[in-house]
């Protein structure tokens, strides 16, 4: 596979952002699904940006929050709730409640697996979903841990890299959370290839190992959950000139 490479994470933010604002011109009305981390910080800030600057363009979309930690409240600047809600501040006082799925971690995954589905198929299914990739440890989508999803995988509680969990364990010490969190909701796999379309963003050399695990060769998701990419039927990648270093 090959794919258009971008100079750096400033010209790649604006690439995802032309890639979604053509889905909401194209179908204002669009469900989105949204990732977190520092992978799309410079996407949500031109998503503000334009918020702010057109907000009738993005008044009709419905947005979707792709995972969680499970027993993080929204309200804790560690969850992805959280960090979706301030970072996409605008776009959420432009849009109706009712066009909004954010994950509360603290609640009953089973019950929130139940209202995820049921906001997905009264939307029509999703239309675009933002995904990273995580490093060469753990080379997921969404929080689909390598070694534990199938590519039948629906949204459901995972168990968390351990190395992940352990990140979080500053955070213990400093009084933010009482434990790591070592589980997760996402959603499967399936629920992504079933997408209408996909849009894989990732930056810098620590992602380069990850996208050569799951864009070269066959399908793997016992070595990357994130090869699974291949089978979507309408994919596109944003790479930064250190993420695509490895592929061939």
């Amino acid at each position: 596979m090959r794919f258009p490479i971008t100079k750096n994470q400033k010209a790649g933010d604006k690439k995802a952002f032309k890639a979604i604002e053509k889905q909401v011109l194209l179908k204002p009305d669009s469900l989105i699904g949204l990732a977190s981390g520092k992978t799309t910080d410079g996407l949500h800030k031109l998503i503000e940006k334009d918020c702010k600057k057109n907000p009738k363009k993005w008044k009709k979309i419905r947005v979707f929050q792709i995972d969680e930690n499970i027993g993080i409240p929204p309200k804790s600047p560690l969850s992805f709730n959280y960090e979706i809600s301030n970072e996409l501040k605008s776009l959420f006082k432009i849009l109706d409640k009712k066009n909004i799925f954010l994950i509360d971690g603290s609640k009953s995954p089973k019950k929130t697996i139940s209202e995820a589905y049921n906001f997905i198929k009264k939307n029509g299914g999703i239309d675009l979903i933002i995904l990273g990739i995580g490093p060469i440890f753990d080379a997921h989508i969404a929080y689909n841990t390598v070694g534990k999803s199938s590519l039948n995988s629906k949204m459901r509680v995972v168990e968390l890299h351990p190395k992940i969990s352990k990140k979080y364990e500053e955070k213990v010490s400093e009084g933010l959370i009482n434990q790591p969190p070592t589980k997760g909701i996402t959603l499967g796999i399936k629920d992504i290839l079933d997408s209408k379309k996909a849009l894989l963003i990732a930056y810098g050399p620590d992602k380069a190992k990850s996208i050569k695990l799951a864009f070269t060769g066959k399908v793997n998701i016992k070595k990357a959950t994130a090869s699974a990419l291949q089978l979507h039927k309408n994919l596109e990648v944003v790479l930064d000139k250190e993420a695509a270093a490895l592929l061939t």
